[in-house]
């Protein structure tokens, strides 16, 4: 359950219905707005009440009598501007004077809107903040209602009450009339909630239509979110799970558009690279062990034969000895190369600005012997270089003791930095003079444990570790021979490695 809740569809619906709930407490304030309304109108009436007490009581001050017909005329007239219904009752509850006595005098009021249901009107706000009264359907008559009395009694009072037909929620207000101290009277007012039923009615059915049309935009956006995040999110993962359980050939799918399909492309790469390094692995522990095999043959051959019984000859016994000694020194180098090779292709050392005319110093250095010379032509380089020093020094080392190893003696070899290259890029040139490479090695050269120099203890590696030192770099290494089997007799041979390292301005 807790799983399900956790899901991309889950939430993006929680978030949505989170935002219907805005229309819905909106219909909540709308009853706080109502019960302000049905305030502000008791209010009114209670004002207007005060005012006809006013009028009535000085009238009898005058000594105008309550039931004058004059009062009768002023509170029709006052009735028609304010659709209140205004009596003028004595002592005993009969009724002197009525606004109405003759239909209302500002016609019938018109109909409730269609589209308030009844149960709203009969549950809103106002039956729980004022004094309701739900029947029986005959009401009391005037002297025997509550409010009445209390207000003949000298207490303003109200009452509302629902009937069955139109208008169906009434409002009572009594007021107290007194003539020199003594309750003589009362002015009782009726007026129908009408007007805040029309109010509440357009607010609500506004608020509905907002909750509708919420409703609708957070449900079709919950389906097109779900449709282009969690779809394609579901299918990503299920692939990843069939890569993790082994599974070969796995077609990793690209879409859903932005962040997703980029998820995606970055997946589809990262599992390419992940193939890669398995098929690299593989090959690599194939080459490793046809390369170890066969010294450690000829290390166990001559364990053997000196067990048999070399020891009756003693060069037999040197020559076993010395072969055994060959094998351990080149399983030695084979295993220092495969270190070097491994450390580069796994370092996680920043680039940092190096100075490469010092580098390229150190590498001659090293790599020049006395009857072998490695000339560095100079070079004014205008860039930024960033790398790792060791590595790249490794690397051109490796270029320079190639070229050192098959260069005629007294040729020497050039090393030359091009910094003129439109691409940004700064070329290392290291050239030779030597017999260059037959064009049946040339695509083989740079892969893992391929050699041509095993009788002058090649290991194969030193290729590999320069290409591998070029794309850790962001570069590449490429060559161009002139084999002496493809040139005329006389005419210049060797081979020609360039560096190519991306630099910054």
């Amino acid at each position: 359950m807790f799983r399900e809740l956790g899901r991309i569809r889950v939430r993006l619906l929680v978030v949505n219905v989170v935002v219907l709930l805005v229309p819905v407490v909106g219909l909540e304030f709308a009853r706080i707005h109502e019960r302000q309304l049905l305030e502000a109108l008791e209010r009114d009436m209670r004002n207007q009440a005060s005012l006809v007490r006013a009028f009535v009581e000085r009238d009898l001050t005058d000594q105008v009598d309550l039931g004058d017909p004059r009062h009768a005329n002023i509170l029709t007239t006052a009735a028609a501007r304010t659709r209140t219904r205004i009596r003028l009752i004595d002592a005993t509850g009969a009724v002197l004077a009525d606004s109405h006595e003759h239909g209302p005098p500002e016609g019938p009021e018109p109909p409730p809107p269609s589209l308030v249901p009844r149960s709203i009107r009969e549950n809103s706000g106002f039956t729980r903040d004022y004094n309701l009264s739900r029947g029986p359907k005959t009401w009391p008559e005037i002297p025997d209602r509550p409010e009445v009395r209390k207000a003949l009694e000298g207490h303003p009072a109200s009452m509302t009450r629902i009937r069955d037909r139109h208008p169906d929620v009434l409002l009572f207000i009594t007021e107290p009339i007194r003539n020199r101290g003594r309750v003589v009277g009362a002015a009782y007012l009726v007026r129908s909630t009408q007007p805040v039923l029309v109010e509440l009615h357009r607010i609500r059915t506004g608020l509905v239509r907002v909750l509708a049309v919420a409703l609708l935009i957070t449900g079709t956006a919950t389906l097109l979110l779900a449709w282009s995040i969690s779809r394609p999110l579901g299918r990503l993962s299920r692939a990843a799970r069939r890569v993790a359980e082994g599974e070969p050939d796995v077609s990793i799918p690209v879409s859903g558009g932005g962040e997703i399909e980029e998820l995606g492309a970055s997946f589809a790469r990262m599992k390419d690279q992940l193939d890669a390094r398995l098929r690299f692995i593989q090959d690599f522990a194939a080459d490793v062990a046809h390369e170890f095999k066969s010294p450690l043959t000829s290390l166990r051959g001559a364990a053997e034969l000196l067990e048999e019984g070399a020891d009756d000859d003693p060069e037999a016994r040197r020559r076993f000895l010395r072969n055994i000694t060959l094998d351990v020194e080149r399983l030695d180098r084979l295993v220092s190369r495969l270190l070097e090779l491994s450390r580069i292709e796994a370092s996680r050392e920043p680039m940092t600005d190096i100075d490469l005319p010092a580098l390229l110093q150190r590498v001659v250095d090293r790599a020049s012997t006395p009857d072998q010379p490695v000339v560095l032509h100079p070079a004014r380089i205008s860039r930024r270089l960033l790398a790792r020093a060791t590595d790249l020094e490794a690397a051109l080392l490796n270029l320079a003791e190639n070229a050192v190893r098959f260069s005629p003696t007294g040729q020497p070899v050039e090393i030359t930095v091009r910094d003129h290259d439109p691409t940004a890029s700064i070329h290392i040139v290291v050239e030779d003079h030597g017999p260059g490479i037959p064009p049946t090695n040339l695509a083989r050269i740079f892969d893992r444990f391929f050699t041509t120099d095993e009788a002058r203890d090649g290991t194969g590696l030193g290729l590999a570790i320069v290409q591998s030192v070029a794309q850790a770099h962001g570069g590449r290494v490429h060559v161009e021979s002139r084999w002496t089997g493809d040139v005329p007799e006389g005419a210049p041979t060797g081979a020609t490695f360039t560096l190519e390292l991306p630099t910054q301005r």
